[in-house]
């Protein structure tokens, strides 16, 4: 793909944009994003859109919304890439995004929870370097985002 993608917070604008993406989306992405089947509502894509609780960052490619990641305050986030924009690093590069912010917000941990065949969730955890726990059905990984400046401190 020789187009720019473009990360940005999400404003209430954005909503329909955000609805459209999650109606792209198939059954299988919407039950592995959600851990049963579920459509968002109109409702739902203006509280993902309109912050508060927590940040959403934007990937957008021409205009049209190709990714979503919403952080929550208490460090959770969620993540959802357009089926055909899978495999060009948006994921990991909206991740990086919701890592970076959380650090701003002085979280000290960043985590997420997916079911085992989410493999590609599972892959940008890995590659970013998330402690991952896998249970029978259930997928938990999460990144302590204190080490860096505690290890800083010791090797003073």
């Amino acid at each position: 793909m020789n187009k720019e993608v473009k990360l940005r917070r999400a404003i209430k604008d954005d909503w329909e944009k955000i609805y459209k993406l999650y109606n792209s989306l198939s059954d299988e992405d919407l039950y592995l994003r959600f851990f049963h089947l579920y459509r968002i509502t109109e409702e739902d894509a203006k509280k993902i859109a309109s912050g508060g609780d927590h940040i959403t960052y934007l990937a957008e490619v021409d205009g049209k919304v190709v990714g979503e990641a919403t952080l929550h305050m208490d460090g959770e986030f969620s993540l959802v890439v357009d089926r055909e924009y899978r495999n060009l690093g948006i994921g990991t590069m909206l991740v990086k995004q919701l890592i970076e912010e959380a650090k701003r917000l002085g979280l000290k941990v960043i985590k997420f929870y997916t079911l085992p065949e989410n493999t590609p969730m599972i892959k940008i955890g890995k590659k970013l370097g998330f402690k991952i726990r896998f249970d029978e059905d259930e997928v938990y990984a999460e990144m302590n985002l204190r080490e860096e400046k505690e290890m800083e401190v010791i090797a003073d």
